[in-house]
């Protein structure tokens, strides 16, 4: 258990999620040359991102509002920055294997991720954080990392202007809402803090339940969406197969949902997901 509290409080374990989903886009992209530096490349720069996200003044988080990852992390911080520091200076090495479009590319999902966390977005009452913003938090995230794991190895091996195909706007689109799916629970993990911190979220809006259905037409959108894709894009039985029991999970994982469940819990089961998500793909590409 202690183990897996540090993958999790460390954010090591979000960031071989994401490595393992932008992987996946090798196996579902038809002809997608692989390049070993970008999965890589994601697992780093999540790894610096999310531990900034942890890092970014928690001495200023209420003492009553820190959960048992904001402890670890106050506890652990100077290894968290060594860590940031080593992944910064590995991704300087892996630079030279990208051109300079795709460097471009990625400034805007780097500014997206920063103004989360940061304020640079300008308001009548000074500056705000794209999480300031109500309802936002889910969508973002979703879009930002599904750019990231899907459009980035795309572009990075075609160009930028072969993310506009019309079955990989469809595929886009598929990974965004399962991300959505998934991520809609974590407002529900801090829904007490974001109302203790004004924040208007999905969860202190709506409430938990509401928030559980919502989730729940997230979740049935995303099978229809990828029954769509399913057709056009001739996905194997297996594939099939194992994406239901993906969403059965997933289903059950929210049915099971309760204001009970500890921090650790909702990122193994949601975090957990995506990795599922990501598994399905690569599987299937090796049994069809």
């Amino acid at each position: 258990m202690r183990i897996l509290k540090v993958l999790v409080y460390s954010n090591a374990f979000v960031a071989l999620v994401l490595a393992l989903l932008s992987l996946s886009t090798y196996y579902i992209v038809e002809g997608l040359p692989f390049k070993w530096y970008v999965p890589l490349s994601i697992y780093l720069g999540s790894l610096v991102l999310y531990s900034f996200h942890r890092l970014y003044k928690i001495d200023f988080i209420p003492k009553n509002q820190l959960a048992e990852r904001h402890l670890w992390v106050v506890r652990n911080a100077n290894i968290m920055k060594l860590v940031m520091s080593f992944s910064v200076l590995v991704f300087m090495v892996l630079l030279p294997n990208y051109n300079h479009e795709t460097i471009i590319w990625l400034i805007p999902a780097a500014i997206f991720s920063l103004a989360y966390t940061i304020p640079l977005i300008p308001a009548k009452n000074g500056w705000n954080r794209l999480r300031d913003i109500p309802f936002i938090k889910p969508l973002i995230i979703s879009i930002v990392v599904t750019y990231l794991t899907l459009c980035y190895p795309i572009f990075e091996a075609w160009g930028i202007e072969s993310i506009l195909d019309p079955g990989l706007i469809g595929l886009f689109g598929e990974r965004m809402l399962f991300i959505l799916a998934v991520t809609i629970p974590f407002d529900l993990r801090d829904i007490v803090n974001d109302k203790d911190a004004g924040l208007e979220t999905v969860g202190t809006e709506l409430g938990f339940n509401a928030s559980k259905r919502l989730c729940g037409v997230v979740v049935s959108v995303w099978a229809i969406s990828f029954a769509i894709n399913a057709l056009f894009r001739n996905y194997s039985i297996e594939y099939m197969l194992l994406q239901a029991g993906l969403c059965a999970i997933l289903i059950g994982g929210l049915f099971r949902l309760n204001p009970n469940w500890k921090n650790l819990s909702y990122t193994l089961v949601f975090e957990g997901l995506i990795a599922g998500y990501s598994a399905a793909i690569i599987v299937s590409a090796y049994l069809h």
